[in-house]
């Protein structure tokens, strides 16, 4: 029999839309028994999702080599952003320990007014992740926080996650700072900025709302926070951490390096010194257990095992779980896409694209059908892209209204998924199922409604005289 080599795949047709479903539908199956029924992780379902996305491919006729590359470049293109996530592992249990987390509450509940915490927290979340962009990065610190903070006020903890989810999420969109803000335009060759003003029209009312409603949620849920709740919660601060204004140095320092355009990877890093610095010199802590947090997290042992559960958490460890979930999706959707399965479901939906309305909803959907699937925002991002370009070009459409899209079907509702890796992270780092905040994740469902309501009503929908992109909005 005559070996297949990795060529082969230019002498074949793109496969069926029967054979493209079968390692949808067997992965949804699987995730939903899986998920739903065992209540278990996900990450063997999606492992056997890519299994069969493979074994599938290799009997139409495409090589080996082809389904290896599929999977390997997809996961070489986020590589950056696992580091990252195993990088802020690290950063949120040193952060602890050292005292820094637990001074942000202390303060907070010293400043704080329980009615207003709420939408506070979205402004606060907003400025970090705008400023840092990462949504990660402020998830894991002032994330971490505002938990400890609710709790004291009496507010409960899916509320405040979706709070922090909500403003994260905006920053993190609105920043130029941001991989997924500079990924979806880069995509598509459309100018940074023009893509971040033109999301504003759709995602600034959205935010608008978002702390409307925090606002009314705050004033109904604060009521039964006390005095002596939030005093319970200062002084089990005081009692195991030495508080001191010292401990903004690190925080601080991460965030003047970021906007100074210092890379995230090496800024996070620092953090985890300065961090570890602190840890020593203001906690008496040692080097061999400042070894033992890196890896493991904090393991708070007093009397007080709520407070306890808070503050124990971090550490590489707790980033292994989400940092498996990103190989075994990216897997999965890059052997669907370098074998063409991907672009088979597409070529069906091209009865769906014959209004601006329609597209855009059809872009939003096949950006969310691509994060249930494959887990991965990254890809839902960059597989649409490419999928629905010509066709917005076709209908004189500027390429920013499909960025703009995408990063609404794409970027903000990876974390109401529960197995993907954004999902998972929130849950894992706030301690909190994506099944409870994601209702109060407000921004991140709802802005995608008024994405797809705009493009029906066909505002702020900017056109081109030929099908190709004006000058002004292009890299």
């Amino acid at each position: 029999m005559k070996k297949k080599t990795s060529t082969k795949k230019e002498n074949l047709s793109t496969p069926p839309l029967w054979l493209a479903l079968i390692p949808i539908v067997v992965t949804v199956i699987l995730l939903g028994y899986s998920v739903f029924v065992l209540d278990a992780q996900p990450h063997f379902s999606l492992f056997l999702g890519g299994a069969t996305a493979g074994l599938c491919a290799y009997l139409y006729g495409f090589s080996w080599i082809t389904i290896r590359d599929g999977f390997k470049n997809a996961i070489a293109r986020t590589l950056p952003s696992l580091i990252i996530l195993l990088i802020i592992g690290m950063l949120v249990g040193v952060w602890i320990a050292s005292g820094i987390v637990p001074a942000i509450m202390y303060f907070g509940l010293k400043l704080l007014v329980a009615q207003w915490f709420l939408p506070l927290i979205v402004l606060l979340s907003s400025a970090a992740a705008l400023i840092t962009g990462s949504s990660w990065a402020t998830i894991g610190t002032i994330g971490v926080a505002a938990i400890g903070i609710g709790e004291a006020f009496g507010i409960p903890a899916a509320m405040t996650a979706g709070a922090v989810v909500s403003g994260s999420f905006f920053g993190d969109k609105m920043s130029p700072m941001s991989d997924s803000t500079n990924l979806t335009p880069s995509v598509l060759g459309v100018n940074l900025f023009s893509h971040i003003k033109n999301m504003l029209y759709t995602t600034l009312p959205s935010f608008i709302i978002t702390l409307v409603a925090f606002t009314i949620i705050g004033f109904t849920v604060s009521g039964n926070a006390s005095v002596s709740d939030v005093s319970i919660y200062t002084e089990y601060i005081q009692q195991h951490f030495n508080i001191t204004v010292w401990l903004f140095i690190p925080p601080l320092a991460v965030i003047l390096m970021i906007i100074k355009k210092i890379p995230a990877i090496p800024s996070l890093i620092v953090g985890v010194i300065l961090g570890g610095a602190a840890y020593i010199l203001l906690q008496d802590g040692s080097l061999g257990e400042l070894s033992d947090i890196i890896n493991t997290g904090v393991k708070m042992e007093t009397l007080n095992s709520e407070l306890d559960m808070l503050f124990s958490r971090g550490g590489l460890e707790s980033m292994y779980s989400v940092v498996i979930l990103a190989f075994v999706s990216l897997a999965l959707g890059g052997i669907m896409n370098s074998t063409g399965m991907l672009h088979s479901i597409v070529l069906k939906m091209s009865g769906l694209l014959k209004s601006v309305g329609n597209m855009t909803a059809t872009v939003i959907t096949t950006s969310i059908f691509i994060n249930v699937i494959t887990a991965n925002q990254y890809l839902a991002i960059i597989l649409p892209g490419q999928m629905f370009e010509e066709n917005y070009r076709k209908h004189k459409l500027k390429l920013k209204n499909l960025t703009s899209a995408l990063e609404a079907g794409g970027t903000l509702t990876a974390p109401l998924i529960p197995w993907n890796s954004n999902g998972m992270f929130v849950a894992l780092t706030l301690g909190v199922p994506v099944i409870k905040y994601a209702p109060y994740a407000i921004l991140c469902w709802l802005t995608l409604i008024i994405v797809i309501a705009f493009a029906y009503l066909n505002i702020k929908i900017d056109r081109t005289k030929t099908p190709q992109e004006e000058p002004e909005d292009q890299q």
